[in-house]
């Protein structure tokens, strides 16, 4: 398993009583903070929520819904509140409650580990995309209760307390600024262009009147010899796992490598323009790797035709169309109704 020690501090504008209150009452939840798709009450504990249930269940930005029940084992007004919980994640998770002057700040800890195989299998590469994902959460949790409270957020601190050499390491609350690319943009677009541009060349083959499977096998062999070598070229085009699994591999990294560009430029081009540059930008990569390619590797030369120029120019759309909506989503804000001020 994949074990997650983080902390996130947030100092808001705001009395400590209405900060606690909005927190504590996590079943409104979904109201304000983005990416809380529901919360349901499944035990109710005695008369001040000691053993109480709850299920959560949370859609961040990359593609999958996590779900996991809290037992309540502290709930103590304005100081804190601590459960356990239980479903694709496993652990404990603490609110901290203090104020400096006028400004409360709330500490939340969340020692987890997945319980899903694959986050565990991709957990060596992904984890610190799995902890942004986390940190733009509580992003949108911090933001989204000041919208709430109709005040703002002075600060959000975000630390990594399983850092190298047990030291804890912040973790930049922002994630493109400066320049810099958001690595959910390249492993979301990246890999949702690339499938959805496999699909659509199946399509076209049988429109085509092409051979499918024997086609699939044949690129995909295309593709894994670039690792395994030419010796996985001959026929037959039959599947093999390892053959297909090199073949994915190898095919999801050069989609996200391919996404950098479009990262970079299309989410500053309006909608029309953006799509219009990702056309050409798959006309540029057809051309990279059907006459490029090829110059190392001679065998991709069979794959040239109005199929392959087709899907690449439908790669290069869904490239630069994915950044641009990723960017959009993320500049606009949920809209939330404010709690009128006493």
């Amino acid at each position: 398993m994949a074990d997650y020690h983080l902390l996130t501090i947030w100092r808001l504008n705001a009395p400590l009583t209405p900060v606690y209150d909005v927190i504590q009452d996590s079943m409104h939840w979904p109201e304000w903070w983005t990416g809380v798709e529901k919360v349901e009450q499944t035990a109710d504990g005695d008369g001040n929520g000691i053993n109480s249930v709850r299920r959560y269940c949370w859609q961040g930005d990359l593609p999958y819904l996590v779900v996991f029940d809290v037992l309540a084992t502290r709930i103590e007004a304005q100081v804190a509140i601590e459960g356990c919980a239980r479903g694709d994640l496993e652990g404990t998770g603490r609110w901290q409650f203090a104020h400096d002057g006028e400004v409360s700040v709330v500490h939340f800890e969340w020692h987890v580990r997945s319980t899903r195989w694959w986050m565990n299998l991709l957990a060596p590469l992904a984890r610190p995309i799995f902890i942004r994902n986390h940190v733009r959460i509580m992003a949108q949790g911090g933001e989204g209760m000041a919208r709430r409270l109709g005040t703002t957020l002075a600060s959000q601190e975000n630390i990594d307390l399983t850092a190298e050499n047990g030291a804890p390491k912040a973790i930049p609350r922002r994630l493109r600024e400066g320049g810099q690319i958001d690595p959910l943009m390249l492993l979301i677009v990246g890999i949702g262009a690339g499938t959805i541009a496999t699909f659509a060349q199946i399509i076209l083959w049988q429109l085509a009147g092409l051979p499918v499977f024997e086609t699939l096998f044949r690129d995909a062999r295309l593709t894994a010899a670039l690792i395994m070598g030419p010796g996985v070229l001959p026929p037959p085009t039959t599947a093999h796992s390892d053959i297909l699994l090199v073949a994915t591999l190898i095919h999801f990294a050069l989609s996200i490598t391919y996404t950098l560009l479009p990262a970079l430029l299309a989410t500053r081009l309006p909608a029309g323009l953006a799509i219009v540059a990702g056309a050409l930008y798959g006309l540029g990569i057809y051309v990279v790797n059907m006459y490029g390619f090829t110059a190392l590797f001679p065998w991709f030369s069979i794959a040239r035709d109005w199929v392959t120029l087709v899907t690449h120019l439908l790669f290069g759309i869904g490239l630069s169309a994915g950044c641009w909506w990723f960017a959009q989503r993320h500049s606009k804000p949920r809209m939330m109704r404010a709690i009128p001020k006493s």
